[in-house]
């Protein structure tokens, strides 16, 4: 064998192996970026829940924080719950921006305008604006919704399980008992 035959082969085994190593390279940046990806879904939704639950509890406060700040308000719409906020249409479901407080002076009945100095927390990004509910046997009810349907599902189903006694799924809504 003559020397550039044995440089040529030479240079094939090289080069072969930096082929090799070339894919291996890819092949592990493929595994990573996809487990990158997964770990923010993760983060995302966590994110979400996290957001929901913080905002649950800001409406749920504004609530109770309407009946207690004003005892003697009565919504009118049907026997329960007198004092607790109805919606301002004619139906028992409304925006939670649109609800009403009954017995606060006028211009300040909304729960936006609640004594706490609290701003009225937005929906999260996948989801529509929280929706309440104020009937006469099913208590005081938040709803909500996802923007697309069947959308938010790995959201909705940690909701489920970290409110358990309070949180059932209506459809693609999920609807948070906060009063009775």
């Amino acid at each position: 064998m003559n020397r550039w035959q044995l440089t040529k082969k030479q240079a094939g085994f090289v080069a072969s192996y930096l082929i090799f190593g070339i894919g291996l390279l890819a092949a592990v940046g493929i595994a990573y970026g996809r487990l990158s990806t997964a770990n923010e879904q993760g983060r995302v939704v966590q994110q979400t829940v996290e957001d929901v639950a913080s905002q649950l509890e800001i409406i749920r406060g504004k609530v109770l924080l309407c009946g207690a700040v004003y005892p003697d308000g009565d919504h009118g719409q049907f026997n329960a719950r007198h004092a607790y906020p109805a919606p301002a249409t004619m139906g028992n479901r409304d925006l939670v921006n649109n609800v009403q407080c009954p017995g606060a002076p006028p211009g300040q009945q909304q729960l936006v305008h609640m004594p706490d100095g609290v701003p009225m927390p937005q929906s999260p990004p996948e989801f529509n604006p929280w929706m309440y509910e104020h009937t006469e046997t099913n208590g005081i009810r938040l709803r909500l919704d996802p923007q697309v349907n069947g959308g938010a599902l790995n959201a909705r189903t940690r909701l489920l399980r970290q409110y358990p006694n309070t949180a059932v799924l209506d459809g693609d809504e999920i609807v948070f008992t906060i009063l009775n």
